[in-house]
């Protein structure tokens, strides 16, 4: 795997935690996503948005880009649990729904997340999940979809997903390289830093690795 550039030995240094979301995401056992509510900007793991039949699958989406695709009965219920942990009510996020996938129908989702930073007015500023495919069926390889379908909504955000944090990233020519090769490292806090992150959200790698072995 890829050492980040700017934090020297990361990869040796790796905690056993980082390693197992490292591997679960490169094996797309399950989604990562990583949030910033403020700019309703959202990154979703290459290797996943590939599992679902996604195009363009290192880029950054709108958070609109997948609202529009949850099942409208289940879409209320969704953004409503969303916003309760958003505005500090829940200790954290967890919601099923269906997800319209490219042309192929619904596939039944879970979906699991937890704001790691707020800002001094204890507005939340980033978010990082677990998405897992309940469906346990391969998605269609993608000829059209989300990003080409509403690309002018497609942004950057100016910090490494967590995804890349952890070394999961392609560079633009579709090979493994260094993150900061596709993506900006200027939001990075370095080595410290990922591991804090990992810290605070390891228990969602332990509940979405339960979840996806009991996938069908």
């Amino acid at each position: 795997m890829t050492q980040l550039r700017g934090t020297p030995g990361i990869m040796s240094n790796r905690t056993i935690e980082e390693r197992r979301w490292a591997q679960a995401v490169e094996n797309a056992t399950f989604g990562v996503w990583d949030l910033d509510p403020r700019l309703d900007v959202v990154h979703y793991s290459p290797q996943w948005k590939a599992h679902l039949g996604f195009p363009r699958i290192d880029a950054p989406d709108s958070t609109a880009f997948w609202r529009c695709r949850v099942h409208p009965d289940d879409f209320d219920a969704m953004l409503r649990s969303l916003r309760c942990h958003l505005d500090g009510y829940s200790a954290s996020y967890a919601m099923r729904f269906r997800l319209r996938i490219n042309g192929s129908g619904y596939r039944t989702v879970l979906s699991r997340g937890r704001v790691v930073e707020r800002d001094h007015r204890g507005i939340a500023t980033r978010m990082i999940g677990t998405m897992v495919d309940l469906t346990g069926r391969s998605a269609p390889a993608a000829t059209y979809g989300l990003a080409t379908e509403l690309p002018g909504l497609t942004t950057e955000v100016p910090r490494l997903p967590f995804h890349a944090v952890l070394g999961v990233a392609r560079s633009l020519d579709g090979s493994r390289g260094p993150a900061c090769e596709t993506f900006s490292a200027s939001g990075s806090n370095g080595a410290q830093g990922s591991f804090r992150l990992v810290e605070l959200v390891d228990d969602l790698l332990g509940v979405a690795l339960r979840e996806a072995a009991t996938t069908p």
